[in-house]
This record gives structure tokens, sequence and C-alpha cells, in this order.
């Protein structure tokens, strides 16, 4: 080996780089994995060993990878030289929890090549992250066994030492054991070779095919019993589904569908698939809804398991939009990896956005353009109205703010900024730069900057006098990703013929305090302005209000009546108008001149307007009357949300009868037309159960008792078949009108004995909403053991119970009172831990609560990824004690004057 070389170590100042850098150094590069891995099923623990052959660009005298919860027990280092391999001395090797290091400090060597080799063990049943145990129960009621993987974000150091960051992109070489009989093996590339009886009788050695490069998140290995459907691509690519033999007619769907859409990507994104192999598995315990590893993406069964006689329209709906949103990663995310965290919205929103083209491929009668109104711009709304939001893109120094940044502000905003992005660039010069910035970065890493790079030379030769040709993509999209928040537009007419409009950051608690320097940009941002008058509702125009601008002043023949602005809510900001415009705007609602997604805002931006008080609630519940006539799903459904939230705060108050008798009076029509049998197309499959939860909701005595029979009959036969678009809300309203504890066993028992995950869900969204306080403690008692509820589900339930109006304060307690052991099973790390607080809390309003608040916050002070929601919940609680304080009185007067007063 010669002499040591003494050469100055550049990769820290300090002499012990591994307790100062949370990141991985960027001077030593892995190249390539040769992974080992041998699961013992009946014991549930895994050995194995990896090699990892590293470029280092410098001089140095240590190595360093992730681990976390692994038993390494032997460490080699080697210099590759002239396809030669020399031994270099490790001094000592070791364990930095803090930093989830394994540190293997070695003599000085001169930069080059080397293999660093470590030989590890690991048990599967430290959760359901990293690489786990999984059971499920097959239909002769026997326990099947698997061993399979979840690694994103940071999980993979759980079940290999690894560089575990999305900077490094590597290729694999996987060998993985599994038992000869019966059992197969699936990772991400298609299989080599198998050798059979090796490493020892009745064992099979699965090696597969080396890997493209990719990220330690995506790298899947599963070993299973698994069957699986199959279709031939165009391109002669399989396409397969694995999940359960008994389980096989739940795949069909999925298979059809998945297909389907990747070749539509393949064309949308001018790039065709780049593994010889997609494959889709059913997981039964999982922590996520579905994770997009490349080749083999592994899904929770509520996910993609669908049957035509057995799921409803919102299952079917949901499968569809979890495949085509895991699909969409094999180009975003995994062909083009983010650098970093900050830039998470990278990989989500866009997959967020693009699984709405997905579905709407397939099924273009579901109106998914209007349906990403409800379903994701209006939540990303409810959260950024808040101080306690945060940046798009922002500074990552932790593994629990890693976890914190899977957040609707990383999926939904960063899907609505897209959205609005596509709509001012035209779908033409969008596309364009998007399949530049695909193909220029593919099996690289990207950040935001390179993207909005690519969309301004695709946007340049497009543009018009009006289009904002004075800005690139990047000065005008910075002010949307790198500062929290948006703006509302402020509409007033100044003369017959101009309107001027104003803009400032929307609160959703006015009193909150904000600081503009805390901004880069001051709380202003560059507005794609697009609005229709009423000389012409079909003619949308656009034009740009910059954050320099004092106001936009908008030129119209003076002959118009009304101007409504973000037509179809392609536009990320809300709109308030003066008095006389908001009057027109309810007759253009209640004639319907203004689209679905029009009228939808109408009703968000009203009621957001009357919370924030920058607009009186009896404007806001003027508009509501239009409701009667109101037939379409995505209207409703924006409607449904603002009243049942209102219907919440309401609950302790003089005016919640009387507000629960003008939504019944506003839903009796709705809901007489549409029942309870499950029949219509697919909007008015998804919009009975709007309608049913909020009439039973107010009290609708004809809806409450329709579902007390259908419940009573299912109770006395369980082969009563309820419809399946609206069993689940039969067991609500059934059980909480029923509310005996026979009853409750009875239910009990059935979802004990169901196998179907989706069935199970729904049986258990009824028990958690019987009105009978001992039975929802009893709930969450019999929830913590694992062998009723799968712990993927137990924060679930929790959040189930806390909907219960009677259950929220029984959450919240038991909350407080066993926190340590909620921390225990899930750790702080969890971000479904970290998001259980504010759910929960999101509707009190008492001062006395807030105190509990606060003091179980500085009694339990490690928040882990759920620092911000901690936050957020405090905000919340602040907001509804202001808002029960303010708005209380003028609702009931509103209702007074109405005649709502007297019983229906």
């Amino acid at each position: 080996m010669g002499e040591p070389q003494h050469k100055k170590i550049k990769s820290s100042d300090s002499d012990r780089p591994w307790e100062v850098n949370f990141r991985l150094p960027r001077t030593t590069t892995p190249d390539h994995y040769d992974l080992y891995l041998n699961p013992d099923l009946n014991e549930k623990t895994f050995s194995g060993y990896v090699t990892i052959h590293i470029t280092s660009s410098e001089a140095r005298n240590h190595f360093l990878v992730h681990t976390k919860w692994l038993n390494i027990s032997k460490t080699e280092v080697v210099r590759v030289e002239n396809q030669q391999c020399v031994p270099i001395k490790v001094i000592e090797s070791f364990e930095y929890e803090p930093n989830e290091y394994w540190v293997v400090r070695t003599e000085t060597v001169e930069a080059g090549h080397f293999r660093l080799k470590m030989e590890f063990s690991g048990s599967l049943t430290t959760g359901i992250l990293g690489y786990y145990y999984s059971d499920y129960t097959d239909d002769n009621g026997r326990k099947k066994g698997l061993a399979t993987t979840k690694f994103e974000p940071t999980y993979a150091r759980r079940a290999f030492p690894c560089f575990d960051e999305p900077t490094f992109k590597s290729t694999y070489s996987l060998t993985i054991v599994r038992p000869s009989q019966d059992y197969i093996a699936l990772g991400n590339m298609p299989i080599a070779k198998e050798t059979v009886d090796t490493p020892s009788q009745g064992l099979t050695e699965v090696s597969f095919q080396k890997s493209v490069p990719m990220v330690t998140y995506l790298v899947c290995f599963i070993v299973c019993d698994f069957t699986y459907k199959e279709k031939m691509m165009a391109s002669g690519m399989p396409f397969r589904v694995y999940g359960p033999e008994s389980r096989i007619k739940n795949m069909q769907y999925a298979l059809d569908i998945g297909s389907m859409i990747l070749e539509f990507y393949e064309v949308m994104f001018d790039l065709p698939f780049p593994l010889p192999k997609s494959d889709m598995a059913a997981i039964p315990d999982y922590s996520s809804g579905a994770t997009e590893h490349w080749g083999i993406i592994t899904y929770r069964d509520t996910c993609i398991f669908y049957n035509e006689n057995q799921s409803s329209a919102v299952n079917q709906q949901r499968v569809a939009s979890v495949v085509a949103h895991e699909l969409a990663h094999q180009w975003f995310g995994n062909l083009v990896t983010l650098e970093w965290w900050n830039d998470l919205w990278l990989n989500e929103g866009f997959a967020s956005y693009v699984q709405y083209k997905g579905v709407d491929h397939i099924h273009p009668d579901w109106d998914m353009d209007c349906q990403f109104v409800v379903e994701s711009l209006h939540s990303a709304f409810d959260i950024d109205a808040r101080t306690s939001s945060h940046p798009i893109v922002q500074n990552v120094a932790s593994p629990d703010q890693i976890n914190a940044m899977f957040d609707a502000i990383s999926y939904r905003k960063g899907s609505s900024i897209i959205r609005m992005l596509e709509n001012f660039m035209g779908e033409k010069s969008f596309l364009r730069g998007i399949n530049s910035f695909l193909k220029k970065f593919s099996y690289k890493n990207a950040v935001t900057q390179d993207l909005w790079n690519e969309l301004t030379i695709t946007w340049s030769g497009t543009q018009n006098s009006t289009s904002g040709k004075d800005r690139n993509i990047g000065s005008i999209m910075d002010t949307w990703t790198r500062q929290m928040g948006y703006p509302v537009l402020i509409v007033v007419r100044k003369t017959p013929d101009t309107f001027y409009v104003t803009q400032k950051r929307f609160l959703q608690d006015p009193l909150a305090e904000s600081d503009d320097s805390e901004s880069p940009y001051k709380y202003k941002w560059d507005i794609p302005v697009t609005y229709i008058t009423s000389l012409n509702p079909n003619g949308i125009k656009q034009v740009w209000f910059y954050r320099n601008m004092e106001c936009l002043e908008i030129t119209v023949d003076p002959l118009v009546t009304w101007i409504k602005l973000n037509v179809n809510t392609k536009g990320y900001y809300r709109v308030n108008y003066e008095p006389a415009i908001w009057a027109d705007l309810k007759d253009m609602c209640k004639e319907q001149v203004l689209s679905p997604g029009d009228r939808a805002s109408i009703y968000s931006d009203a009621f957001a307007m009357a919370d924030a008080l920058i607009m009186d609630y009896d404007h806001t519940l003027d508009l509501t009357e239009g409701l009667i006539i109101e037939g379409h799903y995505v209207p409703w459904t924006a409607a449904c949300s603002c009243l049942a939230q209102l219907d919440n705060m309401m609950l302790m108050t003089n005016s919640s009868q009387p507000l629960k008798n003008y939504i019944n009076k506003l839903t009796r029509d709705m809901y007489t037309s549409l029942g309870w049998t499950d029949k219509g197309d697919h909007l008015e499959r998804l919009l009975r159960n709007k309608i049913i939860n909020l009439s039973c909701k107010s009290g609708n005595e004809k809806c409450l008792r329709e579902a007390g029979n259908l419940f009573s009959s299912w109770i006395k036969d369980k082969d009563f078949v309820l419809p399946l678009g609206t069993r689940r809300q039969v067991y609500r309203w059934g059980i909480s009108s029923d509310n005996s504890k026979e009853t409750w066993d009875c239910m009990w028992e059935r979802y004990l004995a169901e196998q179907n995950a989706t069935e199970k869900d729904n049986l258990m969204y009824g028990l958690s909403n019987v009105q009978d306080l001992d039975l929802l403690l009893r709930l969450i008692t019999l929830a913590q053991d694992r062998n009723n509820v799968r712990q993927q589900d137990f924060l679930q339930v929790l959040h189930y119970i806390s909907s219960n109006e009677m259950g929220r304060k029984v959450v919240w307690a038991w909350v407080q009172e066993n926190w340590e052991w909620l921390v225990h099973r899930f750790t702080l790390n969890d971000r479904y831990l970290g998001q259980l607080i504010p759910n929960i809390t999101k509707y009190f309003a008492s001062s006395d609560v807030m105190e509990e608040m606060r003091a179980f916050f500085a009694k339990y002070p490690e928040s882990g990824s759920g620092e911000l929601n901690r936050q957020q919940a405090l905000e919340t609680v602040t907001s509804n004690i202001r808002w029960d304080e303010t708005q209380g009185e003028t609702i009931f007067a509103w209702i007074q004057a109405k005649g709502y007063i007297r019983d229906l």
C-alpha cells in the first residue's frame, strides 16, 4: 500500500465533519451498487451485503454513507486502479446516529475510484417504512406474509447502507433471495437469472438486470406470493398489476387505465417510457397512497383495487387519480429528479397536475379540469391563507423538514400554479417547454430555475402585446414559488368604461401579524388576470398585473353590466368585488350564465371574504340562494364545503338550528331528485354523496329516516345489498341514529371479518360516527391493536372520530394523554402524525382549548415533522375564536330576516 498520503482534507474544516454536516459531501459520488439481500419471512429479519462503487474527486481520510437501524458487521474499502483492487486501511467504522451516518475512517487516500463493502442485518418489524414485513389473509383465512420496501424520502438507509439523498443517481445490480416454493421476487428491472437451492436448499437467488441511473428512494424489491394480470403495450413492453390471487378480479381496472395512461404520457412528453417493463403492486400495509418506484409502483390496496360491482364512483376516481399520478412520476421525479428536497414540488406539483390530464384522457366525461378547482386548488387556498404556511421552494435542513415538505403546498399549490402557468403560456408552448426540460435533464437532477429556463425559451416565440413579453418565466413564477400566500384582487368600477383592480395578500385571519419584509417580493405577485364580461361571456381576455404596479386598469365597453375575473379559476388568486358586482354575479350564478368552475369560485371566494371580515356575511349568504336550482357537482362541492364548515362553526350557538333549517331548504329539492340509489353518470353519483351528507347533517328528516331504514335492513341481514355509491353515508348516519351498543358490536364484528380494504374503511368511518362517548373510547382502544386495525390506518381512525361532532374533544383528550405512545409507534418523523393535531382541533374556538394546546406543546416541545402543523393549529383556533366573536350575530340576523328561525 506504500506510505500514507498526507494530503489536506478539503471536505470540511472540522476533524469530524459527520457531526456538523447534515448533507453528504458532494466530493464523493456513488456510481453503482451491488446489493444482495436475504429476507427471512419466518423470523422477520433480513441480512445482506452491499458494495458501493464510489468516485472521490479529492483526497480524503473518511467515507460517509447513511444507515438507520442496521447492524453493520463488516466494513471494507478498496481502491480500484487499472482494474485491480488495492485494500485501504480502515482505522475505525461506527454509526453517528444524530445524522444517521455510518462513518468509515481510513488512512488518507488520493482522489480516485473506490469500493466500499458492508455486511449488515436488520429487522423487518420496525414499522412500515424502509424494508418491512406485511401480511394479508387469503380467502381461506390463512395469513400470508411478504417483505416489501417503502424508501421515499429517507428510508432506503433502513434497508442497506447507501447515499440516501436525491442528489446522487446510481445504477443498481440487485440479487434477492426468496423461498423457492410459491414465492416470487420483484424489483425495478426484469429478472436476469434465478439460481435454485442457493444460498441453501429451499431458497432461490433472483438476480435482476442492471438498472438505469436512479436515486435510492426509487429502489424497490418485494418477496411475495402474488399473482398478476398483464397487458402488452403497443411498444411490446409488458405492463402488469400484481396482488394476492384472491384479489385478482379487482386488478383489471388499474391494468386497463394504467396501460392507456402510460401510452398517453409517452405521446404527451414525446419520450418513451425508459424501462423494459412496468409493474404495479398492491401492498397490504402501506404508509401512503402509493410510491412511484421506477418499474414497480407500489400502492395501498384502496388506491389500486376497483370492482364495478363492489366499489363506488368515489373509489373509482381515487384509483384512476392515484394511478395517473404515479405514472406521471415516471418522468417527473424518476427520469428527471429534484436536486434537493427544497424543490420537491418539481416532483409532486407536476404529478398532481398531470394526473388530471391522465384521468381526463380515460374519462373525458368526468370534467377533471373543472374538478381540479374543488379537489386541489381550494384546499391549497385554505392552507396558504395562513401566516404559518410556507413557500413552495424553501430551505430544508433535516429529515423531519424533508417529511414536512410532503404537504398541500408542494402537491396542491404546486399543481395549481402549474395549471395557471400552462393557461397563460398556452398548452402547446407549455408542453414544448416541458418536453425540452425532460429531454435535457434525463437521468439527471434539476432545480426549479432549470425548468423556468426551458419554458422561457419556448414562450418567447409565442408572445403577443399583452402576454408579459417583458418578463421571463422565472421572474414571473418566482413570485409564486419563493414567497408563501397568494393575492386577493379587489375590483371596483371607477367609470362606466373602467374597472380598477388592486392586489394585496389574502389572510384568513385579518388580525394575524404579517410582515411584508419577510418576503423577497413584499407579498406582491405578477398576476395573469383573465376576465369575461356581460357583452362576451365566452370571450376570455388576459392582461398582466405586475407586482410593481399600483393598480390595473381594465377598459371595457360602457354597456358592460358585469365583469368576472379569474375565468374558470385558472389563476391562483381570489377576487373580491364591490357590492354591485357581487349582486350581478349572484344573478349570473342563478341563471347559470357562468361556467361550473366560475360558479364554484364565486361561492368559495365569497365565503373566504366573509370569513376574513372583508365582506359582510349577508352578501355571501345571499349568493347561496342560487344553489336551490344548481345541478352541477363542482359548484355544489364548493358550496357544501363552505356550508358544512359554517355549520361546524355555528354548532354551539343559537344560530345552529336556524342555519340547519336554511341548509335543509337549499338541499331539499336536490336530495329528493337524487335519493340514495346509485344511478346516473359519474358526476351525478359523486354529487349524490355530497347532497346526502349535507342533507343529513342539516337534519333533513326524510334523509335521516331513509338512512336509518337502509342501515337497519343491513344490520338484520348482512347480505342485504346497500347502494354502492352511498353505503358509506348509510353507515355514518345509520349508526349515529341507532347509537346502540348491540348494533355497534355487530358492525364491529363485520368490520373484523371484512377483507376488502375499501369496505373496511367505509365500516370504520361508520363506527367512528356513533354518538356514544364510551363506544368512541372503546374504538380507539380496539384500534390500537394491530390485529384489529393496520398501523397505516390508526391515525385515520382518530381523524374519523374527530370529524364526528361528538368525538372531537374525546380524541383531543386521548391524544394529550397518549402522546408518548403515539410518538413511540409512529415517531416524530411521521408526517401523518404531524398532521394529526390540526385535523383534530380545526373547529375548536375557545380560549380554554387554546391554553390546553399551548400547555401540551410546552410539555412536548419536540415536534419533528409537525412543527408547521402546530403553528397552523394555533393560528386556526385563534382565527376561530375571532370569527365566533364577530360573525355569529351577523349570520343570525340574516337567517332571522329570511325567516329561517322557525322550524321547517
